[in-house]
């Protein structure tokens, strides 16, 4: 069940948010959300999240276990019932 979070984060990186999640064809909260999944404890006490964040921004962290393209069609099935 998903669950709704509200973040403070500044203008600009959200307009590069949007971007970068344009181009990847998946929601910011997706991105977010895999990126939480994707840590574990001793990652966590290593590098901070917002450098992270900014990582997967950047498109210099992804999972390589996931095929994109069917993610996204997935997505945009669920999102217009196409």
């Amino acid at each position: 069940m998903a669950t709704k979070l509200t973040l403070s984060i500044s203008e600009k990186t959200i307009k590069r948010a949007k971007l970068i999640s344009r181009q990847k064809g998946k929601s910011i909260s997706k991105m977010v959300e895999e990126y939480l999944d994707s840590i574990n404890v001793n990652e966590a006490r290593k590098e901070s999240a917002i450098e992270k964040i900014q990582q997967i921004m950047e498109g210099k962290i992804t999972n390589p276990e996931v095929d994109w393209k069917k993610a996204k069609a997935q997505q945009l099935k669920k999102k217009y019932g196409v």
